[in-house]
């Protein structure tokens, strides 16, 4: 069996650290932070810039609030900003058309017709003579070859009378006249037959009334009678003189 070896705690120390450690190397020089606020940056630029104190990205902004621009120029070299012009378009701010002499034309005052007031002494001013006829026929008269209202006539036509238009009939026959106040025959015929039919269901009703009625009459009183003894209920007998009572309302 092999030999367990001992088991120690080995020294207990404090790691030394060089000062060159502690200290940080002074080869990396000392920038400010990049959030640092420097200004306004200044970009060479041979000859002028415009910019913007405000929103110098927003390239909306130097159309909308031309005030808030202003140009920078570094002095070594001229510039030169043509006019922007497109044929067609309104002039840009601050330049003005230029002015072309024209003749001036003189606007001649427009001739009114001149408006007679009416006199003091009573005469009326002289009107157009306006037409005052009617028209014939009239825009609500009865159409030509149509019956009049009491449909007696045919109107032909019409005609000014006495400064009246007036329509102008053709009487109808006789025989058109009453056929127009009466209904056609198919209706007549219609009519007749019912008018028949009623009449004689009505007279004829009463006696097949009767006749039916003493038919069934004794069938039902055979049938109650039979329904009573099947259920056990007594049934009154009859006496002679109820029997030829019945026997008379049956013959009448």
């Amino acid at each position: 069996m092999p030999e367990i070896p001992e088991i120690g705690i080995g020294a207990v120390q404090v790691p030394v650290i060089p000062a060159w450690r502690s200290m940080p190397p002074q080869s990396i020089p000392a920038e400010p932070p990049v959030t640092l606020q420097l200004g306004f940056p200044v970009i060479q630029v041979p000859g002028c810039v415009e910019s913007r104190n405000t929103q110098p990205g927003n390239e909306k902004a130097y159309d909308n609030d031309p005030k808030g621009n202003f140009v920078v120029c570094d002095g070594t070299m001229p510039s030169f900003r043509p006019l922007d012009f497109s044929p067609g378009l309104e002039p840009p701010e601050g330049v003005k058309a230029p002015k072309v002499d024209t003749p001036e034309k003189t606007a001649e005052p427009k001739k009114q017709p001149s408006q007679q007031a009416p006199s003091q002494s009573g005469q009326t001013p002289d009107l157009p003579n306006l037409v005052t006829e009617l028209p014939c026929p009239p825009p609500d008269g009865i159409p030509i070859g149509a019956k009049n209202k009491a449909q007696t006539a045919v109107i032909i036509g019409y005609e000014v009378i006495d400064g009246k238009c007036e329509p102008q009939l053709e009487l109808l026959p006789v025989a058109k006249i009453i056929g127009n106040y009466l209904p056609g025959a198919p209706v007549v015929m219609t009519t007749a037959a019912i008018a028949a039919t009623a009449t004689t269901s009505a007279i004829l009703a009463k006696p097949l009334g009767d006749i039916l009625l003493k038919a069934v009459k004794p069938i039902v009183k055979k049938t109650i009678k039979k329904i009573k003894e099947k259920l056990g209920k007594k049934v009154v007998i009859e006496s002679a003189f109820q029997r030829r009572k019945n026997q008379r309302a049956l013959r009448k």
